[in-house]
């Protein structure tokens, strides 16, 4: 998940999607990286804030990812 500083709201204001997209985000951690199904609920022109289930910990989340981190998923993958 990116920091404050990397989001940068005051340079690249947030815009929110309406209705939230479904999407695949990768999320990473210092060990390991995951692709996890998610809800893109606004966007940047560099970052997609997402919520998700927190596969790890098993709780819902919600932060900041670059875009190219993120890809919408298919009207296949959401049935």
């Amino acid at each position: 998940m990116l920091t404050e500083a990397e989001v940068d709201l005051g340079r690249h204001p947030a815009h929110e999607f309406q209705p939230a997209r479904s999407v695949y985000a990768w999320i990473r951690y210092p060990s390991q990286a995951y692709l996890v199904q998610a809800q893109a609920t606004a966007w940047t022109e560099t970052a997609i804030r997402i919520w998700f289930f927190e596969p790890t910990i098993k709780i819902h989340r919600e932060g900041w990812v670059w875009r190219n981190a993120v890809r919408p998923s298919s009207p296949e993958e959401r049935q």
